[in-house]
């Protein structure tokens, strides 16, 4: 049985894209999914840091594509989630990849993985395309705010290859909707005409782990987030959390998932 291949999508840089692919893959990774993240940001790679994992870099996407090693030797492993990494090409840029090539290569990689997360530039243009054809489904990262859906909404719509792309919120703030500055997610939802299949909130843990090269997963609000999206990624019935910090409090889990 295949696994499933996910393009991981923006229409704006900014968004919080990368760092929750890296972080879903450590989820997926920790509840026993053998999980392959690809980075398609050729020239401006960025998830072998996020990882801490850019001092082992010797083979990326590229030199896969061109016959220069085999694609073990371009696999790298994360000891401290288990997750694997296809690194992007550093210096050239994203038309360099050959759209059918990408294609074969995750439909292989399907078949050794539970789980294929593509990190795909943000923006549209070919490199969506050959992301779009490549993978069988779609999520949409925006924050929520004008500027980030008016982008999502274009990238949405260009994703002629997938239908019904699922939706991330990511980075709201309970105090900035309250003031009107950020959109709550039903609203992005409606506007965006779109399936909201998670909300994750800023979280200044994220950053902490980032910087420090931790793992983005662990017992905190975002986490418990994206724990969220992942089990709704797996099955649809799956109520969304919801994102408020009083309701989210009621339901808090740790993440063993025992409730505490």
């Amino acid at each position: 049985m295949n696994g499933q291949c996910v393009a991981v999508v923006s229409g704006k840089g900014g968004v919080g894209k990368s760092m929750l692919v890296a972080a879903l893959g450590a989820h997926f990774a920790y509840h026993r999914k053998r999980t392959l993240l690809v980075d398609l940001n050729t020239g401006m790679r960025g998830l072998d840091m996020l990882l801490g994992l850019e001092s082992r870099i010797v083979f990326d996407l590229g030199d896969v594509q061109d016959g220069l090693c085999g694609i073990e030797q371009a696999l790298i492993e994360d000891r401290q989630t288990g997750v694997f990494l296809l690194a992007a090409r550093q210096i050239t840029d994203t038309d360099a990849l050959d759209a059918e090539a990408l294609g074969r290569l995750m439909r292989e990689m399907t078949k050794r993985f539970d789980r294929v997360l593509l990190d795909v530039p943000g923006g549209i243009g070919a490199h969506l395309q050959m992301a779009a054809g490549a993978a069988g489904e779609a999520l949409v990262v925006t924050t929520p705010d004008d500027a980030a859906m008016r982008g999502a909404e274009r990238v949405a719509g260009a994703l002629r290859d997938i239908p019904s792309p699922g939706l991330v919120i990511n980075r709201i703030r309970e105090d900035f909707v309250e003031a009107g500055l950020q959109y709550p997610p039903e609203v992005c939802g409606q506007v965006l005409d779109m399936r909201v299949t998670g909300v994750v909130p800023e979280d200044g843990e994220v950053w902490r782990r980032v910087l420090s090269r931790q793992a983005i997963n662990g017992d905190f609000p975002a986490a418990w987030a994206i724990r969220n999206l992942m089990e709704r990624m797996d099955d649809e019935s799956t109520p969304l959390r919801p994102w408020r910090k009083d309701a989210a409090g009621k339901q808090k889990r740790g993440f063993f998932g025992s409730p505490r």
